[in-house]
């Protein structure tokens, strides 16, 4: 975790803007603090340093509010946490090859030792043993391609010296942000928006639009466009490229997932060779992200997803090797409790912790904590989220923030997999439009047995309606939405102005429908992944800790993706191949888990409590008989609106 931050400009602003722009994001790097200016003849260059950075660093160069910043028209900067080689030579911006290649980054590669060895029968040389230095060399040999070579997380800015451009790319599925700025005169580039809306030239304008998506259909990261006009964000599996003589810009895509959108014949021996092939899969992908130099823990819900990675965690430890250096001899897991027993899941996680060699510590989060805090928990997640379940997520990273420095988290199963009930419908869907009547109904019998007969009959209609309507479906959803909508939407045109309604938006929704592995397809690379990794990512940055994920390596994802649909969901059990991938290492109470509770808050309650500014407000605008969802995220458009307003009238 760190924050990344440069400009490109005819006339650079001071160097005390600049240094605010990267301290507003100091939370993401507090170890180290870095800048470097470009000059624009010879492409030399000037060091700064600042508050944070090393006392050997202040001595040799000047602080970059005394710096003269006229003549640099390009400046890198980098606010760094330590996690791979924490010594000095892992300060960022970090150069290589006589300086002809320059980087300021935010992430991990986890298979850099491997790039390195293979580097070094290449000839390349390293100072340091960071990840950061194999970036630069692999680069410097392999180009643009070098990407495609990363399992990791990443976010970063190359400046090429010989090419006289900028080279910058984020990773395969979006779990390390990256911003930018671009009007034909000036390119920004930061972790957070926050950054670029402290520089002179970027506008403050609200992008209302998106705003209604995120009200209307819950999504504000399912476009490269943020929450602010003009401010983009690069989008998962894309590159960058900013020609520096020029003064354009043009962005790639450098990775596709492919998928199978067959629903497939089931077949014992098929499906145990699916799950043996996942299990090896995500052991090492958890392994390798227990590299660190620094104590590493893990997050327990006590779900099937994070549950996994706690217990192959402990199998490690059991294993031997050089796992115990980062875990330690026990464990730690952290877990967010609730006093709704509805919510809570803490009993599933005792039934984890009791079968492993694990520490578990536990937080209990509260309504009067939250609107306590909301400022502050608003203010790391840039404004908004769609549920106060993310506050959950901000209480587990406080926690885990007091003994350890990066977690690993079960984020991407349910996409992965097909953990949602709403993918089940598309799933017996697929199976009345290949007209697999018996299957379908095979299916819906097991799932009586384990959930009721009113619950599977439920799910039954809901598929039927959605396997007899394909060829209609787009125009009786449009008017469905519309129809049943209506109300909602005059609430959304008092409190924006305007009614606006993306098309583009409402036909997303429509084409996920297409069939299950589909939907899993849209929801893993599109929109919904990309917007909970993004919760993930600034909760884990607001208390200066790292957030790995092992069932976003991408290896696991193209193994998964590649398996027919009739493997995913059986028997009357969704996520089908975890469960099996998972025997003799997970409790049975937890492998065969029945219910989903899916890290959930007590939202009806916190909603109404007596510290909520909610009734008051949304009965201004009478709205008050919508769900918990669209009250929470109405308070947070009207108070991200009246925020706005008053900062353009200051």
């Amino acid at each position: 975790m760190c924050g990344i931050f440069g400009i490109l400009a005819d006339t650079l602003p001071q160097g005390a803007i600049i240094k605010e722009a990267l301290d507003s994001i100091r939370h993401r790097g507090p170890d180290d603090e870095g800048y470097v200016f470009f000059d624009g003849v010879d492409h030399g260059y000037s060091a700064a340093s600042g508050n944070d950075s090393s006392p050997e660093l202040k001595e040799r160069y000047r602080n970059v509010v005394d710096l003269d910043t006229g003549g640099h028209p390009l400046v890198l900067g980098n606010r760094r946490l330590a996690i791979i080689d924490l010594s000095p030579r892992g300060h960022q911006p970090m150069s290589y090859a006589n300086d002809d290649f320059w980087i300021t980054y935010n992430g991990e590669i986890f298979n850099y030792r491997e790039l390195r060895r293979e580097l070094s029968t290449l000839g390349c040389s390293f100072l340091s043993n960071t990840d950061t230095e194999v970036v630069l060399a692999a680069y410097s040999q392999w180009g643009n391609e070098c990407v495609s070579r990363f399992n990791g997380q990443w976010a970063f800015c190359i400046y090429d010296r010989r090419k006289k451009r900028l080279f910058c790319s984020r990773d395969r599925f979006g779990i390390k942000p990256f911003y930018y700025w671009f009007d034909g005169r000036h390119f920004a580039f930061a972790s957070e928006i926050k950054a670029l809306l402290k520089l002179p030239f970027v506008k403050k304008e609200l992008n209302r639009p998106l705003i209604a998506d995120f009200m209307l259909f819950h999504m504000h990261h399912h476009t490269r466009e943020s929450l602010y006009v003009g401010i983009n964000q690069l989008l998962p599996s894309q590159n960058l490229i900013v020609d520096i003589r020029e003064m354009n810009i043009q962005t790639n895509t450098y990775y596709r997932l492919y998928y199978s959108d067959e629903m497939g014949k089931y077949s014992n021996t098929q499906a145990m060779k699916y799950a043996d092939d996942i299990r090896d899969i995500l052991i090492d992908a958890v392994k390798i992200r227990l590299t660190s130099n620094v104590p590493v823990g893990s997050c327990l819900s006590g779900g099937l997803d994070s549950s996994s990675i706690v217990v192959i965690i402990d199998k490690l430890l059991k294993e031997g090797g050089t796992v115990a250096e980062t875990v330690g001899k026990k464990q730690k897991a952290f877990t967010v409790c609730f006093d709704d027993p509805l919510v809570d899941e803490k009993k599933y996680a005792d039934e984890v912790i009791k079968h492993t060699n694990v520490n578990g510590f536990f937080v209990y989060a509260t309504a009067e904590r939250l609107w306590k805090e909301l400022d502050d928990f608003l203010f790391y997640q840039d404004g908004l989220c769609f549920m106060t379940n993310v506050y959950g997520g901000w209480e587990a990273m406080r926690l885990a923030s007091h003994h350890v420095k990066v977690v690993l988290n079960g984020q991407g199963g349910d996409e992965l997999f097909g953990g949602y009930s709403p993918y089940e419908d598309l799933y017996l869907a697929g199976m009345i439009r290949e007209k697999r009547f018996i299957e379908c109904l095979a299916y819906l019998s097991k799932k009586s047995r384990l959930y009721g007969f009113t619950h599977s009959f439920k799910k039954s209609l809901m598929s039927l309606y959605l396997a007899l309507v394909p060829n209609e479906l787009n125009e009786l959803k449009v008017y469905l939405f519309k129809k049943k909508n209506k109300p909602k939407l005059d609430s959304i045109r008092d409190l924006l102005g305007d009614y606006y309604l993306d098309k583009g938006s409402l036909d997303r929704m429509i084409d996920r429908l297409r069939s299950f592995n589909h939907q899993l397809y849209c929801d893993l690379t599109k929109d919904y992944l990309p917007q909970l990794l993004h919760y993930d990512d600034r909760n884990a940055s607001a208390f200066s800790i790292e957030n790995r994920v092992p069932f976003v390596d991408h290896r696991l994802i193209e193994c998964v993706s590649d398996i027919p649909a009739i493997y995913k969901c059986y028997g009357g059990w969704r996520k089908w191949l975890l469960r099996l991938a998972m025997r003799d290492l997970l409790p049975e109470k937890i492998r065969w888990r029945k219910d989903k509770i899916g890290f959930s808050t007590p939202e009806n309650a916190w909603i109404g409590h007596q510290y909520s500014p909610i009734p008051s407000l949304v009965s201004r605008y009478g709205v008050k008989e919508y769900g918990k969802h669209f009250l929470w995220k109405f308070y947070l458009v009207h108070r991200l609106l009246a925020r706005h307003e008053q900062n353009v009238s200051a």
